[in-house]
């Protein structure tokens, strides 16, 4: 189908998918309060797949692919600093709840940031950035905050040090609180420079 056909269609569906998208991720929400937060991050990573399948948006596939890598660059990384107060699922030595909470969070943000792409389309790339930085910071810090003050989710490895101010939630050091409010524009960078690769092949 040719691209403009695909965006046109795109277009005509959009409001749905993203209620559908939005509708998902408060089910997400909620299900943390009756399943364990690795079991139900695992559950919805598998489901993703078959999710983009059945909304035919396979193209999103590699930018799932590109969030996983990164995910799993930082747990390995930073795998020493993470010991919760609950027992979790641990992958090759990597715990499961930052591993798949990581790939999964940043797809969704940039899953939701896509649907206003193209009432962005004229804004220059700096604006996009910044635009997609806002909402990623924004989202981090609710989601941390949710995480810490009402599912008491406490990592004890960084619980000496102090927390972001007003929230107080990431507690950890400052180097790990920097990588985590810059994951979110790395994904965005590599994200957008694909998608450029992938246009100048067309």
């Amino acid at each position: 189908m040719p691209l403009k056909k695909l965006k046109k269609k795109y277009r005509k569906w959009e409001p749905h998918l993203l209620i559908a998208d939005e509708l998902l991720s408060v089910i997400i929400i909620l299900a943390i309060t009756l399943l364990r937060p690795d079991y139900l991050f695992i559950g919805v990573y598998v489901l993703i797949i078959p999710y983009l399948i059945l909304s035919r948006r396979t193209r999103l596939l590699p930018n799932l692919v590109i969030s996983s890598i990164i995910a799993i660059i930082w747990t390995y990384l930073a795998s020493s600093m993470y010991d919760y107060n609950h027992v979790y699922i641990t992958i090759l030595g990597m715990n499961a709840y930052p591993l798949f909470g990581w790939a999964i969070g940043l797809f969704g943000v940039y899953m939701i940031f896509s649907h206003y792409g193209y009432r962005f389309k004229k804004c220059r790339f700096t604006k996009k950035l910044l635009l997609f930085c806002l909402m990623y910071w924004i989202l981090l810090i609710i989601a941390e905050t949710v995480a810490y003050h009402i599912f008491n989710i406490h990592d004890l490895a960084t619980a000496a040090y102090s927390g972001l101010p007003l929230c107080n939630c990431m507690h950890a050091p400052h180097w790990m609180q920097a990588a985590y409010f810059a994951m979110g524009p790395i994904y965005f960078l590599i994200i957008e420079l694909k998608s450029r690769y992938d246009s100048s092949r067309i």
